[in-house]
């Protein structure tokens, strides 16, 4: 083989070489891109179930808060009833 076909050869060696090299790190820097997107996905999806389960139990708080307050509301009704009652009844004794 004659001097320029080695450097054609080593030129085009080099060439794919570098070639690869450069397909080797897009690859390795869209895998780390997609692992973060996926770890980010992940941390977004666990944040949002932490929201639903937070709001689900403010709802039921507030549930039974509401609950609890007609409750009161009724127990007041009958006292203020009671004390109507008692209120006629000593005008009458009066």
């Amino acid at each position: 083989m004659t001097p320029p076909v080695y450097g054609i050869m080593f030129f085009t060696l080099g060439a794919a070489l570098i070639f690869a090299c450069w397909v080797t790190a897009r690859h390795l820097s869209a895998s780390r891109q997609a692992k973060v997107a996926i770890a980010t996905n992940k941390e977004v999806q666990i944040l949002a179930n932490e929201y639903r389960r937070l709001s689900d139990m403010a709802i039921t708080a507030q549930e039974h808060t509401d609950l609890r307050l007609t409750d009161i509301s009724v127990r007041i009704d009958q006292l203020q009833a009671q004390q109507d009652q008692l209120q006629r009844i000593l005008k009458e004794v009066e």
